[in-house]
């Protein structure tokens, strides 16, 4: 689609590559509708396959900003001359609006490290991953929460108990042993210690639910004075190995401790031991848009987030699509819902088997449960807050200098 010189409009990037599953896809058909109340048009644009129109985009007085997700597109750059490389958001004075959910420092956010110019507006899901971002050097961030999805579920068309799922736990899996082995050829001072820090801090936090092991690593380096560089690519990986260890560490015990139960698995892989997990059923990955339907035909959604002080989709989907949410430790979602009366939280793997097997002997009101989690998420969690804060954010910046001049 081609922009409309005629009328304003804004640019929501994606890139397929990044988007195996359609995540953001997702969100910028959501966060379109939005716009559309402000009359503003979108127009969604591959930042790579799609270059000469966003060269145009950035060129049109017509487009008012451009919007990304985890960065992707944020590093966009103009050839001035051998050497000098410019954003291009900043040459044009572009305001960029990038609606973040990962953790800036992981290694697969390496593209944007160095998109820290003033054009660029960090809308992010996590408080810690804010705080995170400020010191990286990005000069405007905003910690914000993430949305539900009323237009990929418009309508909730089965009753719990017409649901055809018990329990869904739709989860990514992948060997924490991959992520440990980073480090078997550790030959220096600095690799040596990094390892004894990884192994630490791993043992000390993979059974803990409640223990946040981006945390906990602050913490260690604090007790050891040692200096946070995350523009050092050592601390990168260091931070990144820890959280991927683990995060699948606990997922793969999380899989052991349920095995005994009927619970349906959506994953890109299974276990590669699945010893007595017959009562497991396992059904293929697919697009989040497809995930969302199948929410919607499942009573319950285990929900074993990564994030501790902020949003993930995968929960506000599940309420979206009108399921009881049972979520492992989650500080921001504790205090929007209520354990028993709109969602339920495990605090550690048994609580988890115990609350399932309520569910399959049909203990728990999850009509209750999931009506009301569903009337609350969808009441204050809303796709229309980005719209409504990128607008006001354009409204206020008309009477400041432009990021160019500051």
């Amino acid at each position: 689609m081609k922009p409309d010189h005629q009328q304003s409009y804004g640019v929501i990037f994606s890139n397929i590559s990044k988007d195996r599953h359609q995540h953001n896809h997702t969100f910028c058909a959501e966060i379109s509708a939005g716009f559309k109340q402000h009359g503003i048009d979108i127009i969604e644009l591959d930042y790579i396959s799609d270059s000469r129109q966003v060269t145009s985009a950035l060129q049109d007085p017509n487009c008012l900003f451009f919007l990304c997700f985890n960065g992707f597109g944020s590093e966009l750059l103009v050839h001035f001359a051998p050497g000098d490389l410019r954003s291009a958001f900043d040459h044009y004075r572009k305001p960029l609006f990038d609606f973040m959910h990962d953790c800036p420092i992981h290694e697969s956010m390496a593209h944007q490290i160095k998109s820290t110019g003033r054009y660029r507006t960090l809308l992010i899901t996590d408080y810690s991953y804010a705080q995170i971002s400020r010191l990286l050097g990005v000069h405007r961030v905003y910690a914000v929460s993430s949305i539900t999805f009323p237009n990929t579920a418009p309508t909730v068309r089965k009753s719990s108990a017409d649901r055809e799922i018990d329990v869904l736990l739709p989860v990514g899996l992948s060997s924490a042993q991959w992520t440990k082995e980073r480090f078997l050829d550790a030959r220096n001072y600095k690799q040596r210690v990094y390892r004894e820090i990884f192994e630490s801090v791993s043992e000390n936090t993979v059974d803990d639910l409640e223990a946040d092991p981006l945390m906990e690593m602050f913490r260690t380096f604090q007790e050891l004075q040692f200096p946070i560089n995350f523009q050092d690519p050592d601390v990168r990986f260091l931070f990144t190995a820890v959280l991927d260890f683990v995060k699948f560490s606990r997922r793969d015990k999380l899989i052991s401790a349920i095995q005994h139960l009927p619970v349906t698995v959506i994953s890109d892989v299974r276990p590669e031991n699945p010893r007595e997990m017959n009562r497991l059923k396992f059904l293929g990955s697919r697009s989040f848009p497809s995930l969302i339907e199948t929410m919607g035909n499942s009573k319950a959604v285990i929900c074993p987030l990564p994030h501790y002080n902020g949003f993930h989709e995968r929960s506000l989907a599940a309420f979206t699509a009108g399921a009881a949410v049972i979520a492992a430790p989650n500080e921001i979602l504790e205090s929007q819902f209520t354990h028993g009366k709109d969602m339920l939280t495990y605090r550690n793997l048994e609580e988890l088997a115990n609350i399932l097997e309520d569910v399959f002997a049909k203990k728990l009101d999850l009509e209750t449960i999931s009506a009301q989690g569903r009337e609350k998420a969808m009441t204050h969690f809303p796709p229309t807050r980005i719209s409504d804060f990128v607008m006001s954010a354009l409204s206020s910046s008309r009477t400041t200098p432009s990021a160019s001049t500051l």
